[in-house]
C-alpha cells in the first residue's frame, strides 16, 4: 500500500469511528461527518422536506466532495472562500448561496458543542447576484384582466391542464402557487366565506409530490377571506372532484399538483398569452396592486399575502383574521364580472 493510500484509509477510519461515537463533535471531525450530524440535527427538529433537499444537495454535490475531508480545525475563511468561489464560478451564484447557508448552519453546530471557538463563515464574502440578475415577475395591468382571464379560458393546453380555474383563484386570493395545489376541502369553511393556508405542496426526492402539512413560514400559514364568487368557485370544483378527491386543485388524474409542474404549464403559455414575463408570481403581485390602489396599507396586504413583513411586501409587491376581510371586499369587487 502507498503512503498516499495508507492517509486515505486511515482518515476513513477515522471518520468511520468518529461517527460512531454517538455524535461526538472535535476539532478533528471531518466536514464530511459534520454534514451528517448537521443534516440530522436539522431533520430531528422538523425542518420541512424541502429544506432538507436543498441542504441535503449542497452536502452531497459540492462539499462533501469538494472539502469533505477538511477538519473542523481546518475550516478557516482562507479554506472557504476559494471554495465558494469556485462553486459559483462553475454553478452559479444560487449553487454558491446555498453551500454558503448549509456551512454556516454546519460551523454553528460545531460551535455550540465546542468544536470550534467561532463559525469562520460569517467572515467570508457575501455572494452577489449582480450580473445577470434575474428579473422579477411582472403584474398584469389591472385594465387587461378582463383580457387575460378570456384568453386563459380559450386556451387549449391551459384548460387540457386544469390550469385555468387555479389561476383565477390565485388572482382573488394571493396564496402562493405551492398552498393552492395543497388546499383541501378541509380546509375551507363555506359558511364563513373563508379558507386556511395550512399545507404546501413540495417535491420530494425519492417521494415524488407531498403535502406538507405546514406552510413555508409562521406567517404563511393564515385564514383568508375570500370573495363571494371565490367562494362559489371552490363549491362548484368540490362539486365536481369530491367524488374522487378532497383536494380542491389536483392534477386531472387526481393526484397532488406539483407546484413546479403548474409553474412551468404558465410558462409554456405566456408568450402565447401576450405576457413573456408571467409567472405564478405575477398573480400575488396583481393581488397586491389592486388592494395597493384600493389604499390598503401595507400591513394589511402583507396579512392577505402571507408576508413576514409589510417591508417585504413593499419591495417585492408594490394568518390570523387581520385585515383581511377588508381586502376580500375590496378583490371581490375588482374582479366583480371576471371570476
Amino acid at each position: 500500500m502507498t503512503r498516499a493510500k495508507a492517509t486515505f484509509a486511515l482518515k476513513q477510519a477515522l471518520t468511520t469511528i468518529e461517527a460512531e461515537r454517538g455524535g461526538e463533535l472535535k476539532p478533528t471531525t471531518t466536514l464530511r461527518v459534520l454534514a451528517q450530524m448537521f443534516l440530522d440535527a436539522k431533520r430531528d427538529v422538523g425542518r420541512s422536506e424541502g429544506t432538507l433537499e436543498t441542504y441535503g444537495y449542497a452536502v452531497s454535490a459540492h462539499i462533501v466532495p469538494k472539502i469533505g475531508d477538511l477538519t473542523v480545525a481546518e475550516a478557516k475563511p482562507e479554506r472557504l472562500q476559494p471554495f465558494l468561489n469556485r462553486i459559483e464560478k462553475e454553478s452559479g451564484a444560487g449553487a454558491a448561496k446555498n453551500c454558503r447557508s448549509t456551512l454556516s448552519g454546519m460551523m454553528a453546530l460545531a460551535v455550540i458543542n465546542g468544536a470550534t471557538e467561532k463559525n469562520p463563515v460569517r467572515e467570508l464574502e457575501r455572494i452577489s447576484r449582480s450580473r445577470g440578475k434575474k428579473r422579477g415577475s411582472a403584474a398584469i395591468p389591472l385594465d387587461e384582466l378582463p383580457v387575460f382571464l378570456a384568453h386563459a379560458r380559450t386556451d387549449a393546453d391551459l384548460m387540457r391542464w386544469d390550469t385555468v380555474e387555479l389561476i383565477e383563484f390565485m388572482l382573488s386570493s394571493g396564496w402562493r402557487v405551492a398552498e393552492v395545489c395543497a388546499l383541501d376541502i378541509g380546509s375551507v369553511d363555506f359558511p364563513a366565506g373563508t379558507a386556511t393556508v395550512e399545507a404546501i405542496n413540495v417535491r420530494v426526492k425519492g417521494k415524488g409530490v407531498v403535502r406538507q402539512d405546514f406552510p413555508k413560514t409562521e406567517k404563511s400559514a393564515r385564514i383568508t377571506p375570500l370573495p363571494v364568487q371565490t367562494m362559489d368557485l371552490l363549491r362548484r370544483r368540490h362539486e365536481a372532484l369530491g367524488e374522487f378527491t378532497t383536494l380542491l386543485f389536483p392534477t386531472p388524474l387526481m393526484r397532488l399538483r406539483d407546484p413546479s409542474n403548474t409553474q412551468r404549464e404558465i410558462r409554456d403559455r405566456r408568450d402565447v398569452l401576450g405576457y413573456p414575463e408571467l409567472s405564478t408570481h405575477s398573480f400575488r403581485k396583481t393581488v397586491a396592486t389592486i388592494l395597493d390602489k384600493a389604499g390598503l396599507s401595507a400591513t394589511e396586504i402583507a396579512d392577505y399575502l402571507g408576508h413576514e413583513n409589510p417591508s417585504m411586501t413593499q419591495d417585492v409587491y408594490m394568518n390570523t383574521i387581520k385585515g383581511s376581510k377588508r381586502a376580500a371586499e375590496v378583490m371581490g369587487q375588482r374582479l366583480e364580472g371576471l371570476i
